[in-house]
């Protein structure tokens, strides 16, 4: 992640700086910090500017002006641009390399971002973050053995890191290292009881294990935690429609989920489910049609819409959606509609 110098952390530049033009330098330094923390951020770049043109040869400021432009503007380019004039006037810089490596992902270049961290890390070997975050590039790399080691030594580093718990879970989960993975969600709650991410992704792996009510206690905990979270209510909607038939509670969920995110196609495909359960069809197929008009590439919500026309006795508009569900569903669904409506369509559509 970005992080902004705190200005008490950079007083102490002042005794190192005699003159009166280096200390204009600072000033203005100082001002495009404070103006960054209150996020006025093109003020601030402003500042830094100005304090560069005084004083062309300070790596920190040239480091503040990038996580600026990375973290407060999403200028990725322009954070490269920073960071690497950093390092030049700093080889060893390791904030700087870091922060560049977290542009580079944030552009897609997983590699570059490796790279960067794997600097940082030699210039600094017990930098937690940068063994996070190189974990995330290594994964994205398809690298798991080598992110599920870097997860580790964050932890190793810094047996506080919620996020290398989580994200070593995350790992764990993928590989079906189920105990595993609920052991490293719950520490990484452990350690942070206000991150949202690990309720989320221990409530969707208990889901996954049939263990429905952990499931809601978790999403629950997470609407607590941050009560205008879409996902949280959706996926609580979800546990309450599909693993303990509580229909009219799911709905009410995916309602707020909705409201909080009116283009949260998922939602209206799930509640579309449980109206559809409910005997429901028409208001059903509103929201499946919904869910398409946000996603026109929803392959599933065509399938469910195709099913509840195919209630009313529509075989040609459920033949119809059959077929976009198979032209845009994944590999998975796509086998199993083409399955299912093995010469149905063409023997309803003839008749």
């Amino acid at each position: 992640m970005f992080t902004y110098k705190s200005i008490s952390k950079i007083l102490f530049l002042v005794t190192l700086i005699p003159s009166v033009q280096a200390q204009t330098a600072f000033s203005y330094l100082q001002s495009g910090i404070q103006k960054a923390e209150i996020g006025d951020f093109e003020s601030a770049i402003i500042d830094l500017k100005k304090s560069i043109e005084i004083d062309p040869q300070n790596a920190f400021t040239y480091y503040n002006l990038g996580t600026i432009k990375g973290k407060g503007l999403g200028d990725m380019n322009g954070a490269i641009i920073a960071f690497t004039k950093a390092i030049k006037l700093n080889p060893r810089y390791s904030l700087a390399y870091n922060n560049r490596g977290i542009a580079k992902k944030n552009l897609g270049d997983f590699t570059g971002a490796s790279a960067d961290y794997s600097k940082a890390i030699e210039i600094k070997p017990d930098y937690d973050i940068a063994h996070y975050n190189r974990g995330i590039a290594k994964k994205n790399l398809g690298d798991y053995k080598g992110a599920f080691a870097d997860y580790t030594n964050a932890i190793k580093i810094n047996p506080n890191n919620a996020l290398a718990y989580n994200n070593r879970a995350n790992l764990n989960y993928e590989l079906l290292e189920y105990k595993f993975a609920i052991s490293d969600y719950t520490k990484a709650i452990e350690i942070d009881r206000k991150y949202l991410d690990p309720y989320n992704n221990r409530g969707t792996l208990m889901n996954s294990l049939g263990k429905y009510d952990e499931a809601v206690s978790d999403f629950t905990q997470a609407i607590q935690i941050e009560p205008e979270s879409p996902l949280a209510y959706y996926n609580r909607g979800s546990v309450r429609s599909k693993g303990l038939a509580d229909t009219k509670r799911a709905i009410d969920d995916f309602n707020k989920s909705i409201e909080l995110d009116p283009n949260h196609y998922q939602s209206y495909n799930n509640r579309g489910n449980a109206k559809k359960y409910l005997g429901n069809i028409n208001p059903a197929i509103e929201d499946f049609d919904q869910a398409i008009d946000i996603n026109p590439n929803y392959g599933i919500a065509y399938y469910n819409r195709g099913v509840a026309k195919q209630e009313l006795g529509d075989n040609r508009g459920a033949c119809f959606d059959y077929q976009k569900a198979i032209d845009f569903a994944n590999e998975g669904l796509r086998q199993w509609v083409q399955m299912q409506i093995k010469g149905w369509c063409s023997e309803r559509i003839e008749d």
